[in-house]
């Protein structure tokens, strides 16, 4: 035993070494542009500020220091897109100051969740951190643009705080959970049947339709996160596959090289904690009611292979939400990470329609 634990001993010094080595390996990435030349960067760093009690982790990048800035919401809940945002979107670092942001609960941020992970703390956060944002680069108002689960937080700040923005962009937004989730079931339990996918069918016919729900040591009727962790973490295998998702990497998401060792491990465990704590609190919960009137621009990027967050429920909130100017882009060939699968597009349309609102004020 004692020639078995000194063996042991060792080994493990070695392992625990080793990961402190990789986890301290951390770096800016390289951002280049569509043509694959390196961009020089007056504003590239990595911070912790202050939001709301908690240390949360940014990161910042942008040619110019006078660019306008865009505060990035990442889609999730528990998501990062950070390693998304620098490989696809390069070109569009020229014309604002990108700012990249670990939510609460998420990767360098994951201990923040332990001040409370209501939906209401996560839009005060978004508020805090851009009045920081404003002040720090001495700016009236910035951009906000919030992806998927980032749409729904930016649409209840940006109607919340109209004064703190030039305009929101919500990007294949998550408008709803129950009409949305219901038709994911379906659609996930008519392909398991096609597939013969008899583990599937057992699942979704055993919880049934969401919403989901169940009651609490206290009594209390809360979200199923079980639930709703079955069925969602089956909804992308399912999902149509769009033209322009040859070529992109969804695992880059876990590789960006801003996040140490330990912080790639907490998104992973962020993600799950997301799906399974803090959806299932927006399950009645909808843009339609919340969020149906803005006083500041919208512009909404929809994508027709879109079943993560329906692109006809999108379209229906565009097509009735009222704002002193709005527009849409309609990404034909693309499914949810339409924004950064078809980024040529995309970033024309940030630049072309989202960038002029500041330049024409």
């Amino acid at each position: 035993m004692q020639k078995r634990t000194k063996r042991i001993i060792p080994i493990t010094i070695i392992l625990v070494t080793f990961l402190l080595v990789i986890s301290s390996c951390t770096h800016t990435a390289t951002i280049r542009d569509q043509a694959g030349n390196r961009l020089e960067l007056e504003v590239d760093s990595r911070e912790r500020v202050s939001i709301n009690g908690t240390k949360q982790a940014i990161y910042l990048a942008g040619e110019k220091r006078d660019n306008p800035i865009l505060l990035w919401l990442d889609g999730g809940p528990g998501g990062s897109e950070m390693g998304w945002v620098r490989t696809y979107l390069g070109d569009l670092h020229r014309d604002f100051t990108i700012v990249c942001w670990d939510q609460r609960g998420v990767a360098a941020s994951y201990a923040a969740a332990k001040n409370g992970m209501e939906v209401e703390h996560y839009v005060e956060d978004v508020i805090a951190l851009s009045e920081l944002l404003a002040e720090r680069f001495d700016q009236e108002k910035i951009f906000l643009l919030g992806h998927s689960w980032g749409g729904f937080l930016g649409s209840l700040a940006a109607v919340e705080r109209p004064d703190l923005f030039h305009a929101f962009i919500a990007a294949s937004p998550h408008v709803n959970s129950t009409e949305n989730d219901t038709i994911g079931y379906k659609m996930i339990l008519e392909g398991a049947k096609q597939r013969g996918d008899s583990k599937t069918i057992k699942i979704l016919e055993k919880i049934g339709l969401p919403p989901y729900e169940k009651i609490d040591k206290e009594g209390n009727l809360v979200g199923d996160g079980e639930a709703y962790y079955a069925l969602l973490s089956r909804l992308y295998s399912y999902s149509p596959s769009a033209p322009s998702d040859q070529g992109f990497r969804s695992e880059k998401m876990f590789l960006a090289p801003e996040h140490s060792f330990f912080s790639k491990i907490n998104l992973v465990r962020g993600v799950i904690r997301g799906t399974k704590t803090v959806y299932p609190k927006i399950r009645h919960r909808s843009l339609e009611e919340e969020a149906n009137r803005f006083t500041i621009p919208l512009f909404v990027i929809n994508a027709a292979y879109d079943m993560t967050c329906v692109s006809s429920i999108t379209e229906r909130w565009y097509e009735s939400v009222e704002a002193p100017e709005k527009k849409m882009l309609n990404l034909e060939n693309s499914g949810h990470n339409g924004i950064y699968t078809e980024s040529d597009r995309f970033m024309q349309f940030m630049k072309n329609h989202v960038l002029e609102v500041s330049i024409s004020k």
